[in-house]
C-alpha cells in the first residue's frame, strides 16, 4: 500500500467512526421515544435494558452507515481542498480519480458487509429485538401508589391513599373501589388506616385495613331492582385484602411467534417466500375458476345458443328499464306459461347467488396474499438498496467534498444532512407507492438508488474538471458581464 493510499484511508477512518457513532446515538435515541412509554415505569433490570438497546443498535446499523459514508467523504475531501493537498496531488500527476480509488473500495467493502450483515446478522437481531420488547411492554407498570392520586394499575381495582406515613409502610384514608366482576364499583371500602406489603415471595400484594366500612350492591334480582335497593353497608375493625402480582413480573415471550414476520427472513428467504405464496395464489386462483365453470356450462351448449339467438328482440320498454326483479325481462320471453318464467327466474337467482358467494372470498384471498408477497418484495430489495446506498451516497460525498473545499463538522454536516434527506424521501416515496401497488416493489424501493447513481456520476465529473459548482462569484460574474456590456453599450 503506497502512502498517498494511507494518507487517504487514515484521513477517512477517523470522521467515519466519529458520524457513524453519532449516527448510531441518534437512531436509538429516535427508536427508544418511540417507545418510551412501553419502558418506562416498569422496574426493568439494568440487564433487560442493556440488552434491548444492543439488539436496537444492530437493526439500525444498515440506516447509519450511508450517512457515516456520507458525511465522512465530504469532510475527508474537503479538509484536503481546504489545505490546499488536493491541488498539490493534481500538480504531482494524480487525478481525482485515483485520490478516491483507496476510499472507493473501502466504501465498496463496506457495502458489501453490510449486505452481509442485513441478511445474515439483522434477522438475528430483529428477532431478539421483537421477542425482547413483546416481553417488556406486557409487562405491568411497577406498582407505585402515590398520595391523592387513583392508581388502577391492578386489574379490576382502584385505589386511593390520602397519607402515607414516611419510612413505613402504613398509610391513613385508604379508597379501594371493586369493579373485578365487570359490572361497576360493586364494592367500595374505606378505611381511616391501613397497612400495604408484599408476600416473602414477592406474589401477592396484601392490604391490611383497620376501622372501616364496605359498601356493597346486593346480588339479587334485575339491575332495575338492584338500583333501588340500598347498598350492604358493614363496619369492621380489621379487614385483609390480598392482590396477585403475577402480572408485573416479566417473562420472556417465546421466539417463535414472530416467526412469520419477513424482518426475520434473509434475502434468499424473501424472495423465496413470495415466489410460494405467488404460487399458491395461482392455483387457487385456477381452483376458484373450475369451481366456477359448472355455473356456466350452458355457455358451451350450442344448442341452447343458437335457441337463445333465434328468440326475437324484447320491446324494451320504460317498464323493462326500471325492472328489478327480471319479471318484466321475462314476459318478453316466449316461455309457456308463468311457471316455467318463474322456475327460471329461481335458477337464474340461485345461480347469481351462488356465483357471488364464490367470488368475494377469492377477490379478499388474492388481495390479502398480495399484500402479503409486496411486504416480502419490499424488505427483500431494501436490504440490497440500503447496502447499495453506502456506494452510491459515497460517490456524491466525495466529489461534493472536492467541489465545496471545505473540512470540519459545520458546511459539510449541512450538506450532507440535505443529501441523506433526498435519499431518505426518495426511498419513503417508493416504499409508500410499493405498498399501495402505484409501482412495483423492485421500481419502488430502487427508485432512489436510479435518482442519485446519475447525480453522483455527474458531481464526481464535476469535480474532476474542477468545476466551481457551488461557487458563487462563478454564477454572479455572468450577469456582472452582461451588465458591463449594457453600460458599454449605451454609452
Amino acid at each position: 500500500m503506497k502512502k498517498i493510499d494511507q494518507l487517504l484511508l487514515r484521513s477517512f477512518i477517523g470522521p467515519f467512526l466519529l458520524t457513524f457513532g453519532i449516527a448510531m446515538f441518534v437512531l436509538i435515541m429516535q427508536f427508544l421515544w418511540k417507545y418510551v412509554d412501553d419502558l418506562v415505569g416498569k422496574g426493568l433490570d439494568n440487564v433487560v435494558l442493556a440488552k434491548l438497546i444492543f439488539y436496537l443498535s444492530a437493526s439500525v446499523v444498515p440506516l447509519a452507515l450511508p450517512i457515516a459514508i456520507l458525511l465522512s467523504a465530504i469532510m475527508t475531501l474537503g479538509s484536503l481542498g481546504e489545505h490546499y493537498e488536493l491541488v498539490s496531488f493534481k500538480s504531482a500527476g494524480v487525478s481525482l480519480f485515483r485520490i478516491m480509488r483507496p476510499l472507493l473500495i473501502l466504501t465498496l467493502g463496506l457495502s458489501m458487509g453490510a449486505f452481509l450483515f442485513a441478511n445474515y446478522v439483522l434477522p438475528v437481531s430483529n428477532l431478539k429485538f421483537m421477542t425482547l420488547l413483546y416481553s417488556v411492554t406486557k409487562k405491568r407498570p411497577a406498582l407505585n401508589i402515590k398520595e391523592g392520586v387513583y392508581y388502577n394499575g391492578i386489574d379490576g381495582y382502584v385505589i386511593r391513599v390520602g397519607e402515607k406515613e414516611e419510612g413505613s409502610r402504613f398509610m391513613n384514608d385508604v379508597q379501594i373501589y371493586d369493579h373485578s366482576e365487570g359490572k361497576g364499583n360493586t364494592r367500595v371500602l374505606l378505611a381511616k388506616r391501613g397497612e400495604m406489603y408484599t408476600t416473602n415471595n414477592e406474589k401477592f400484594m396484601v392490604f391490611r385495613l383497620f376501622d372501616g366500612v364496605q359498601y356493597e350492591e346486593p346480588r339479587n334480582g334485575s339491575s332495575v331492582q338492584r338500583g333501588n335497593m340500598e347498598f350492604i353497608r358493614t363496619y369492621f375493625k380489621d379487614y385483609e385484602m390480598v392482590f396477585d402480582l403475577s402480572d408485573f413480573d416479566y417473562a420472556e415471550a417465546n421466539e417463535s411467534m414472530f416467526k412469520n414476520n419477513q424482518k426475520l427472513l434473509n434475502v434468499q428467504q424473501l424472495f423465496s417466500a413470495a415466489d410460494s405464496i405467488e404460487e399458491a395464489n395461482n392455483n387457487r386462483s385456477k381452483v376458484f375458476y373450475r369451481n366456477l365453470n359448472p355455473y356456466f356450462a350452458f355457455l358451451r351448449d350450442t344448442a341452447f345458443l343458437n335457441k337463445v339467438a333465434q328468440l326475437p328482440t324484447p320491446n324494451l320498454s320504460d317498464s323493462l328499464r326500471n325492472d328489478t326483479t327480471g319479471l318484466a325481462f321475462l314476459q318478453q320471453l316466449p316461455f309457456k306459461d308463468k311457471e316455467h318464467q318463474r322456475n327460471a327466474l329461481d335458477r337464474a337467482e340461485n345461480l347469481a347467488r351462488n356465483v357471488k358467494t364464490l367470488n368475494p372470498n377469492a377477490t379478499m384471498m388474492g388481495k390479502s396474499e398480495r399484500k402479503k408477497i409486496t411486504r416480502y418484495l419490499i424488505e427483500g430489495h431494501l436490504r440490497i438498496t440500503l447496502s447499495l446506498a453506502c456506494l452510491v451516497l459515497f460517490l456524491i460525498g466525495a466529489p461534493l467534498g472536492a467541489i465545496i473545499r471545505k473540512g470540519g463538522v459545520g458546511l459539510p454536516m449541512v450538506v450532507a444532512i440535505l443529501f441523506f434527506m433526498l435519499f431518505h424521501i426518495l426511498s419513503t416515496m417508493g416504499k409508500k407507492f410499493a405498498e399501495e401497488q402505484q409501482l412495483t416493489p423492485f421500481w419502488g424501493m430502487w427508485l432512489s438508488i436510479f435518482i442519485l447513481t446519475p447525480l453522483g456520476i455527474f458531481l464526481t465529473y464535476k469535480a474532476m474538471h474542477d468545476s466551481n459548482l457551488f461557487n458563487l462569484d462563478y454564477y454572479l460574474q455572468y450577469p456582472k458581464r452582461w451588465w458591463e456590456k449594457i453600460r458599454t453599450k449605451f454609452n
